[in-house]
């Protein structure tokens, strides 16, 4: 794990490391905020190695779909997550896919799978991040303790609860959208622009983009916060076959008690 020196922190009821993950072109990139405050990040080839690193006492929380629908129902948390985003920001909600399309080995399989199981063809984006579904679900399935730590979250749904629950006003690969994002964080945690910088620089952009960056940040800076403070959507989430939870989670309070150096 790279990390810079350590900060005081501000003390929460998570006792262990919060992690935040999202999928990259090299992997998974994690930001990470231990309980000290101070911040880790890396990539790892597999969330595996991160789920076998960590204590019991940490959170985890991917940027992956993680409980799956067996029919044609879609999951109430990628509906209600598309409502509260509005139109400019819907279609970063990629359906999950039904369960029996993980089997699939080629868009066409994938694609006919849900239309037999759903009515309704997978999307290419869908398709396109089926192996990362794939391995968080396997993972999931064979671990007690990976199902202890491990949380489902939906980046633009952190940001859009980090704003006040407000639909932000620029996409996320726009300038305006970076600046957007990175002020909601900055809000949270002061030393964001260094770390951001530190981590920048110690990956190719083409191997962990900028969105990335703030991607896994607003995940681990979600995951740190107080337990009172994370909701779900929807609120009263449903299981799937293998008891694994459809939901996102997110911050409740506008100002919540995150993890952040003090000043």
């Amino acid at each position: 794990m790279n990390h810079r020196g350590t900060e005081a922190g501000r003390p929460t009821p998570l006792s262990g490391t919060a992690y935040g993950i999202d999928g990259c072109s090299a992997g998974w990139l994690y930001f990470a905020l231990a309980h000290s405050g101070e911040p880790g990040w890396g990539v790892v080839g597999a969330i595996e190695e991160l789920v076998a690193r960590a204590d019991d006492s940490d959170r985890i929380f991917v940027d992956i779909p993680i409980g799956l629908p067996n029919g044609p129902e879609r999951r109430s948390c990628d509906r209600e997550a598309r409502r509260r985003l509005g139109a400019l920001h819907a279609s970063t909600v990629f359906p999950a896919p039904v369960r029996a399309g993980l089997a699939a080995g080629t868009y066409e399989d994938a694609n006919r799978i849900s239309r037999e199981e759903t009515g309704r063809g997978m999307t290419q984006q869908t398709f396109a991040i089926l192996p990362r579904i794939r391995e968080v679900d396997c993972l999931l399935r064979k671990s007690e303790k990976a199902r202890h730590i491990v949380r489902e979250v939906h980046p633009e749904i952190c940001f859009w609860a980090l704003a006040g629950r407000s639909p932000l006003r620029n996409g996320k690969k726009t300038g305006g959208g970076f600046q957007e994002r990175y002020a909601l964080l900055e809000g949270c945690r002061a030393s964001v622009g260094e770390d951001f910088a530190r981590i920048r620089t110690g990956f190719r952009s083409w191997d962990v983009s900028d969105d990335d960056i703030l991607d896994a940040m607003a995940a681990a800076i979600t995951a740190s916060t107080d337990p009172v403070a994370l909701k779900t959507l929807p609120e009263h989430p449903t299981m799937d076959s293998y008891g694994l939870p459809m939901e996102m989670v997110y911050v409740a309070d506008r100002h919540p008690h995150v993890r952040e150096s003090d000043e």
